[in-house]
């Protein structure tokens, strides 16, 4: 181990990293970009998976008690981290999943072969021969069909984020205490934060603007905050790229660019027409028209999803490749009643706001059916068939239009939706088996009670992170499916009287509301419709 590695194992020893789950970086994430791109991926129920740089596995531990047909690896330099996984992975009894203390730039063939690989956070974080490096083991470990993840910082974004980072390296130069150093850089962080005023200039402004989001995070991490803090502001190495030269780098190693994984962002969205079409005659590639795009948006991060260059990909979005997946999404119609018999506008906007325009009738018969059984998705072929009977029930003209028409039709808004903004739908190819109501003894997963004891965000079964208020934490620890509504109700008003949580955030009084039952039924729904209770 040289001595780079050896201070990079110390410092996360030191201070271990606040891993999380990443959504885009789930096989059934990764499966259906692929699919819809036109490759045939490799099954997620029973895959292999290598996690590059998993700290403490709190990104690839959901994965494994989501799937538990699937085989989880994963490897860090960090002893520390690596050991706080195992006990994790004791306490959740998982026998799928296997954490290594092991140097990236000597692992190997020992290491076998696997169907996705993931690099979350790793690629701007080391120097250029370990970069090579995580190139080289991508190729050689990926299956010849698999998909690999990696994440990095990009230019032209970070040529402006990179002067807070440098202004916050110079504030703790010389300071050996890695306490010290987070305590200093988080000084400096308020200070900027609260500089602007009317007289600031653009540039000031925006780094204002910037350290005050970079503050929200913190504080949302709480005791987490300083090791974020020293491991992505103060990395001794952060080197971020251009994509380009990103997608040159994966080519020199066999391996071509598939997608970002926020697959809006690889089109012209926001743009004038005249801009794009500028943009294009400028591009003698799709590499190039991105890395225009990344120009005029100021790009400062990139999930980029590889596979070898030998697979032919068909970058052209076709309904007839969500045969066979599941769609699961939340809107509601701006119009009500909602019309179903005619091909009148309606505007649907999910719980973001943001907007989306249907016109045919099998699109907003389906989009009202996914909202009733949400979280759940539901197969493409059920819902086009279902959507069609209730749009012919209402009146609509379809009742002797072929199957295949009405799905090609319906396919093709959904995929107009999931390019507008990947809030409004999601495709799986491994849909999680989610609860659309509490039931009368509510239950969720092992992890995420686990999770609510430590901190406040929890994973829920589509492998999003989600943030719990003191209330909810305590509410979510004890839904074991063991307990009915009574006891629920009973615990919680015990721990209110107690002192152990509040209600409401009220501080006036320990006494239990009496309308507790009724808020507590409110939030039980809550806690099913963003998919944290199983079936």
């Amino acid at each position: 181990m040289n001595d780079w590695v050896a201070t990079l194992a110390r410092s996360y020893d030191e201070a271990p990293y606040p891993g999380r789950a990443y959504a885009h970086t789930h096989p059934d994430y990764m499966a259906m970009l692929a699919t819809l791109l036109g490759l045939n991926p490799p099954p997620v129920a029973h895959c292999r998976v290598l996690e590059i740089g998993c700290a403490a596995g709190a990104n690839l531990i959901p994965m494994a008690l989501s799937l538990p047909g699937a085989s989880f690896t994963g490897i860090d330099i960090s002893p520390r981290q690596i050991a706080m996984g195992q006990r994790t992975i004791a306490i959740l009894g998982l026998t799928n999943i296997t954490l290594l203390v092991r140097d990236l730039q000597e692992a190997g063939d020992e290491l076998g072969e696997f169907d996705y690989i993931i690099a979350h956070g790793v690629y701007s974080w080391v120097p250029a021969p370990v970069r090579d490096r995580l190139m080289a083991l991508t190729k050689r470990c990926l299956a010849p069909n698999g998909i690999a993840y990696i994440s990095y910082n990009t230019y032209p974004g970070w040529h402006i984020l990179g002067a807070f980072r440098d202004l916050m390296l110079y504030s703790a130069n010389g300071i050996e205490d890695p306490h010290e150093r987070a305590q200093l850089a988080r000084a400096l962080l308020d200070m900027v934060a609260e500089s602007d005023s009317e007289h600031a200039n653009a540039f000031n402004s925006f780094i204002a603007a910037y350290a005050d989001q970079f503050r929200s995070i913190l504080d949302r991490l709480g005791p987490q905050s300083q090791a974020f803090l020293l491991h992505d502001a103060l990395e001794v190495v952060n080197e971020p790229v251009y994509f380009a030269q990103f997608a040159a780098h994966a080519a020199q190693h066999g391996l071509q660019y598939l997608s970002e994984t926020e697959f809006p962002m690889v089109l012209p969205q926001g743009l004038k027409s005249e801009t794009v079409d500028a943009i294009r005659s400028f591009s003698r590639s799709g590499i190039d028209l991105e890395q225009y795009m990344d120009f005029l948006r100021g790009r400062q991060f990139r999930q980029t999803l590889l596979c070898h260059d030998h697979l032919k990909i068909r970058r052209t979005l076709r309904p007839e490749r969500l045969t066979g997946m599941a769609v699961a999404a939340l809107m509601h119609p701006e119009t009500d009643p909602l019309d179903l018999a005619e091909h009148t506008p309606v505007v649907f906007r999910n719980l973001h706001g943001v907007a989306f325009t249907v016109q045919a009738p099998i699109t907003k018969a389906a989009l009202a059916i996914l909202a009733e059984v949400s979280p759940r998705a539901v197969p493409f072929e059920t819902l086009a068939l279902e959507a069609q009977r209730r749009a012919v029930d209402a009146g609509a003209r379809q009742a002797d239009v072929d199957p295949p028409v009405l799905m090609n039709r319906l396919g093709g808004d959904l995929l107009r939706a999931f390019a507008t903004a990947t809030t409004l739908v999601s495709f799986h190819t491994h849909p999680p088996a989610v609860a659309t109501q509490p039931g009368e003894r509510p239950k969720t997963t092992a992890l995420a009670r686990l999770e609510a004891q430590t901190g406040v965000e929890v994973t829920n079964l589509y492998h999003d992170v989600l943030c719990l208020d003191p209330f909810d934490r305590h509410l979510v620890q004890l839904l074991d499916g063991n307990r009915d509504r009574t006891m629920i109700v009973q615990e919680m008003a015990r721990a209110i009287s107690a002192g152990e949580v509040q209600y409401l955030g009220d501080k006036s009084s320990s006494a239990p509301p009496a309308d507790l039952e009724a808020e507590i039924e409110r939030r039980l729904r809550w806690v099913a419709q963003v998919a944290l209770l199983v079936e």
